[in-house]
């Protein structure tokens, strides 16, 4: 089952790119040996819509971006409606959103595949609408479909023995095509996710692509170039291209197919007139081989202008192995090298409108429209309105949220500050606090105290049964007073002794007295007093 590694669902368009002018340019991009992905930004094309290019309105070609995408060679790239994926020989997919003001955002890193992703492409409702689906296929054999909206891997199915050369969608999105490496071509229910038809062929197919119309479907092996009706599987058309082919485009028009071959040359097709010649040569498009071809637009609802030989499109980009990205007019291309060299000069070329150099050793290349689709730009420019709006609404009631808080908290706090009050409690000290401030209060010890308790508003209204009390007074400790010291050098009325004891052996020493008998005699003595005799009254009767 495929694996989706985290990837990040936004689109990551700001408000500024919705705003940003509209500027009428084409975006290609390139993939290398070298694991990069290049940007390059097409400007003023033949017959096109003009652009930033030179002063006096030429076509320009400029780098715009480069983006580090895989960890070995990248082998295949698709664009359409601002997306861009990657498939690399690290077995992953890259993907990323390119903006029309230039900023690039990465939405993240797709796994699925066993091998290298050999080929990719997109599909929409249509080239002036955002894609929906993205297909991938690997030299696993396995043909994944991808949903664009959460990325996820909707159905895998296995394509071919031996890996998956090239694939490409019919525009109504409810059939591909694919050639494996088991010289077959394969037809399949996008519907139902699985094959519709499957045809052999002599020759191992390497390149495959369905016209613009949809009607037929192009397949190359080494250097012949075929065309299939897609509707009956008749053959329509057979070519032989000078060189082994290596690249193939579609564009404009069903009946001319362009071809990059290996010798450098740039070649095309029409089905209408004889095989044996082509209908437009580009003597020389590079040095070595032409790696990747590709017809620009900068139209935002997709179209290609067209106007170059056969009907078919004004302009072309090529990249070959030498790290460069030309533009041609296809108008002019073949003027005058092809009869050069077959007047002898070897060296003889034609000469691109615009190029780009110091690339890395390009692979593959893929184009799209700068500018957003009309329909598109239309709803982000509403989608952003719409956001400004909600995020206002938000803004206010997050405001009012924040003031119902704050009123809260001072509520709590002039509530705590009224609980904690100072009060002045008589003989314990100034300023003592009732509370400890986290609502734990003790009460304060009035027993030394003489004042009437009463009860506050607070204290009534938590305890309805307040009572005044009355804290009474302690008793004072009376002091007895020491025996006065003798006067005129007598004697103290009883000497103080250091310790007194009840032992029988002490009262012997005393004469057999105690303490309260010897201090009773003593004070009868100084006091001139007698013992009072008994009353007759209450003696005993006498006898006799």
């Amino acid at each position: 089952a495929a694996r989706v590694l985290p990837i990040s669902h936004a689109h990551a368009r700001d408000r500024a790119f919705a705003n940003a002018p509209s500027r009428a340019m084409a975006t290609v991009v390139a993939g290398s040996y070298e694991r990069f992905v290049f940007g390059y930004a097409v400007n003023n094309l033949p017959g096109g819509g003009g652009g930033d290019g030179g002063e006096d309105g030429t076509p320009s070609v400029t780098r715009s971006f480069t983006l580090d995408a895989h960890l070995t060679q990248c082998k295949s790239v698709a664009a359409q409606g601002g997306f861009i994926a990657s498939g690399g020989a690290d077995d992953l997919i890259r993907v990323w959103h390119h903006n029309p003001d230039g900023a690039v955002a990465d939405l993240g890193t797709l796994s699925g595949h066993e091998g290298t992703v050999s080929c990719l492409a997109f599909h929409g409702p249509s080239a002036a609408a955002e894609p929906t689906r993205m297909v991938s296929g690997g030299v696993d054999g396995g043909l994944i479909i991808w949903s664009v909206a959460n990325w996820d891997a909707l159905k895998t199915l296995r394509a071919h023995r031996g890996g998956v050369h090239a694939l490409s969608v019919h525009k109504s999105g409810k059939v591909a095509m694919t050639a494996g490496a088991d010289s077959c071509v394969a037809m399949w229910n996008m519907t139902k996710g699985r094959v519709a038809h499957k045809t052999k062929l002599r020759v191992k197919p390497e390149l495959l692509v369905f016209t613009p119309s949809g009607s037929s479907y192009v397949t190359v092996a080494q250097h012949r170039l075929t065309i299939t009706s897609a509707e009956t599987g008749a053959v329509s058309g057979v070519f032989d291209a000078p060189k082994r082919v290596m690249c193939v485009a579609q564009a404009g028009c069903d009946d001319v197919t362009y071809l990059g071959c290996e010798g450098g040359d740039v070649v095309a097709y029409d089905r209408r007139a004889p095989p044996t010649k082509p209908v437009m040569t580009i003597t020389g498009a590079h040095p070595s081989r032409v790696k990747a071809i590709c017809a620009p637009s900068d139209d935002p609802d997709g179209s290609v202008q067209s106007g170059g030989p056969g009907g078919g499109p004004v302009s072309l980009v090529t990249a070959s192995s030498d790290g460069a990205v030309r533009l041609w007019d296809l108008r002019l291309a073949s003027s005058g090298a092809a009869t050069a060299r077959g007047l002898g000069v070897a060296n003889a070329r034609d000469t691109p409108v615009a190029e780009a150099t110091g690339g890395g050793r390009f692979t593959c290349v893929a184009t799209m429209p700068t500018a957003l689709p009309s329909k598109v730009a239309a709803a982000v420019l509403a989608e952003g309105a719409a956001g400004r709006a909600r995020d206002g609404r938000e803004a206010q009631a997050a405001a009012a949220a924040k003031r119902k808080q704050e009123k809260k908290l001072r509520v709590e706090k002039a509530r705590l500050n009224s609980a904690k009050r100072v009060v002045d409690i008589p003989g314990k000290g100034k300023g003592k606090r009732l509370g400890d401030g986290d609502g734990n209060f003790e009460k304060p010890n009035y027993d030394d105290v003489d004042f009437e308790v009463v009860a506050d508003d607070e204290t009534a209204a938590e305890d309805e049964d307040v009572v005044n009390a009355k804290v009474e007074k302690p008793e004072k400790k009376k002091m007895m007073k020491k025996p006065s010291a003798a006067i005129d050098g007598d004697e103290t009325l009883v000497p103080k002794k250091p310790k007194f004891t009840s032992k029988p052996e002490e009262k012997e020493k005393r004469g057999g007295k105690s303490y309260e008998e010897t201090a009773t005699a003593a004070r009868r003595k100084g006091s001139g007093a007698t013992k009072a005799k008994p009353s007759r009254g209450f003696s005993k009767p006498a006898r006799g």
